[in-house]
């Protein structure tokens, strides 16, 4: 099974001054801005040569994990593998989220950081 990290999103409390910060001082590339119907929020998508940034806003929620990361994402080649494998260490699944082209769930790290775990269909 292939595991590969894939790119860190933040969570901004406001996203068009984070995008202005992002790609005016950082010189990064915003490639998309979009309303996000499953999450209710603002997402865009930054990039830096091979790296990913993904900023979320959430109008009716505070920054909801003190420190503004919202998570970190990792691609897995086998959903269902994947889940066995948490289900045996008894890992908890926080909530699932799927669209026509992704499979998604979250799960905490040891400090409650959230981790996306997605597969594309």
């Amino acid at each position: 099974m292939k595991i590969r990290f894939v790119y860190t999103a933040l969570q901004v409390r406001n996203l068009s001054k984070s995008i202005r910060f992002y790609t005016q001082v950082l010189g990064m590339k915003q490639l998309v801005r979009k309303y996000v119907k499953e999450t209710d929020g603002e997402m865009c998508v930054l990039k830096s040569g091979k790296t990913t940034l993904e900023l979320n806003h959430y109008d009716n929620q505070p920054c909801k994990r003190g420190n503004n990361l919202d998570h970190l994402a990792f691609e897995v080649d086998d959903f269902g593998e994947f889940q066995s494998m948490l289900r045996r260490r008894r890992i908890r699944i926080h909530e699932y989220l799927e669209t026509e082209r992704w499979k998604r769930f979250f799960i905490s790290d040891p400090d409650g950081n959230w981790l996306e775990i997605f597969y594309r269909k």
